[in-house]
């Protein structure tokens, strides 16, 4: 889901997509028809000024559309062909492809950019109309990350041990021999999304293996397996950056703290011995924790709010 401080709007994929007060009245509701994959969806809403948009996919239907926030209703819709369910058919290999990935919205050089990652590329788009600004070859059929931004340079990274690259932004037209910075044409398996700090690009892999790399080269600068109490040290969470730490939790509900340097550091391991496929959330100091069973909140000392 996403706030914007006066409302609530979250999708349920095939359900709908739906927008709530903060006192949890229902202020209006979209049905964007079927959304049918056999590993289901996983994009998030985002809210950008007066629109809200979604990646609706992954599957035969997958487009962006940008809704208004006050009421729902289409501002603009971007189909992207070359979908599939991912189902097996008769006699034939099952197509895996799609997108996973939820868009961010970047401003450079005084232009604003809707920024996706699509199965074979990343692309950027004008977020009041939904016209394609750029696009940049290089990624795999899958994509479950989302694109990192720093300093006019945007990270895309696939899935399912497939490519990685960097791109400048603020480009037009195909710009993949002219804009792409680096390309990675096989890593680990990817479902959580990184961060960037400091020009340094941390991101734990789905086996549990942390990882650094220069952000204008793609250099690795270090990996690490991160190993905690729990059984299961494999992770579909995303990095958090905060106060120069990185926070990330595994399956096993074991969260691992870590310096944002490029030198490998420790700081703490924590472990809640609860199953988790969620990632951590950090709002004035608090971080807010998803469990199977639970809902968290870690608070650095004991004040009452």
């Amino acid at each position: 889901p996403v706030a914007d401080g006066e409302r609530v709007i979250a999708s349920f994929a095939s359900a709908g997509l739906f927008c709530y007060d903060f006192d949890g009245k229902e202020l209006w509701r979209r049905d964007l028809g079927r959304q049918a994959h056999i590993w289901g969806n996983g994009a998030s809403p985002i809210i950008h000024g007066d629109l809200c948009i979604l990646n609706f996919g992954p599957g035969e239907r997958t487009f962006l559309i940008a809704v208004n926030k006050k009421n729902g209703e289409t501002v603009w819709q971007l189909d992207e062909p070359g979908g599939d369910s991912g189902q097996e058919k008769p006699g034939e290999k099952p197509n895996w492809v799609g997108s996973w990935s939820t868009p961010i919205v970047i401003r450079v050089n005084g232009r604003e950019e809707l920024v996706m990652t699509w199965p074979k590329r990343v692309a950027a788009y004008d977020p009041k109309t939904g016209k394609e600004l750029w696009t940049c070859g290089g990624l795999n059929p899958l994509v479950y990350t989302s694109p990192l931004y720093s300093d006019g340079t945007i990270v895309a990274m696939g899935g399912f041990m497939g490519m990685s690259l960097a791109v400048r932004a603020d480009g037009n037209g195909d710009v993949t021999q002219t804009r792409r910075l680096w390309h990675h044409p096989k890593t680990k398996q990817r479902i959580g999304s990184g961060v960037v700090h400091n020009d340094h690009i941390y991101i734990l892999n789905d086996p549990g293996v942390a990882e650094c790399y220069e952000l204008k080269t793609g250099k690795l600068l270090w990996e690490e397996r991160l190993t905690g109490k729990g059984p299961d040290n494999s992770s579909w969470s995303s990095m958090i950056l905060a106060d120069g730490r990185l926070y990330v939790i595994n399956h096993s509900g074991d969260t691992f703290v870590l310096k944002a340097s490029p030198k490998f550091e420790l700081l703490a391991t924590n472990s809640l011995g609860e199953t988790d496929n969620a990632s951590l959330a950090v709002s004035d100091g608090d971080i807010f924790i998803r469990t199977h069973k639970a809902l968290w909140c870690v608070r650095e000392n004991r004040e009452n709010r």
